[in-house]
């Protein structure tokens, strides 16, 4: 076990040396962000997503600043045995996994009574039924090592609903407000094991699905925030460095919003 919080200096809580980071959705501009930050605390970080090319530039960039340990996997997190070979290489390389980063991620937009099954499929297969294989696959080895911190990447859009004319993803939605409670499911399972899971919900971003909707749409979002501006990702180092080291190690099943006030109006 490691020492007593009261024990360690604040600068040393955030230590990552000698851990082990996977994430999964592991590249584009969030993924960066998270990993740059666990690479820079000294963490060892995998990086996992269906484009493994992307993943593996990342990798090599997180090397060239940092001198990171890094490793680049295929995966699929809505294939049960792509998450599976992924986990299982991540310890195999590193001996251990000790954080989680489920940052994957799907949306289908369009109007409710117009989404074809396929397309609600393909979200819940993502971000809810993903979200849950890659926990639970970690887990056993986080439990079997009595540690671990899991960090589910969600959405204020899973706290709240959406007017038309703000946004049309019930799917995306939905699938985020289950990971908010599947969060605090598996929190209450584990804690007593010593397996930490939180979320982040973060609002809305200048990157990853935002960039594909409308430049007014964007807009009429930056204008419901109270900061007065759209979050950038460097805005989620901070979050996840925090609930990813031993700075939160009495904080389970709880989510951090990070949305510049969004959620409060």
């Amino acid at each position: 076990m490691n020492a007593p919080a009261e024990a360690q200096g604040v600068r040393s809580l955030f230590d990552l040396r000698g851990r082990t980071a996977l994430i999964i959705g592991g590249h584009g501009e969030i993924a960066t962000a998270m990993a740059s930050a666990i690479a820079e605390l000294g963490g060892n970080v995998v990086l996992a997503a269906r484009k493994v090319e992307q993943c593996a530039a990342l990798a090599a960039k997180l090397v060239d600043t940092y001198g990171a340990a890094t490793l680049a996997c295929a995966c699929d997190i809505a294939s049960e045995e792509q998450v599976k070979a992924t986990v299982a290489a991540t310890v195999e390389r590193f001996g251990a996994i000790d954080i989680l980063v489920n940052n994957a991620g799907a949306s289908w937009s369009g109007p409710p009574q117009d989404i074809p099954l396929s397309g609600w499929d393909k979200v819940v297969n993502v971000n809810l039924t993903g979200t849950f294989i890659a926990c639970r696959e970690a887990a056993r080895h986080m439990l079997a090592q009595g540690r671990g911190a899991i960090i589910n990447i969600a959405s204020i859009g899973g706290m709240m609903s959406f007017t038309p004319e703000l946004g049309q993803v019930v799917p995306y939605t939905t699938t985020k407000a289950a990971v908010l409670h599947l969060t605090r499911d598996l929190a209450a399972q584990w804690a007593a094991q010593g397996v930490r899971v939180n979320a982040i919900a973060p609002g809305s971003f200048e990157s990853g699905l935002l960039l594909g909707i409308a430049e007014d749409q964007r807009n009429a979002l930056r204008s419901r925030v109270p900061m007065g501006r759209l979050g950038a990702p460097q805005d989620l180092a901070g979050a996840v460095a925090y609930l990813a080291s031993d700075a939160s190690r009495y904080v389970t099943g709880q989510t951090l919003v990070v949305d510049g006030g969004a959620i409060l109006v």
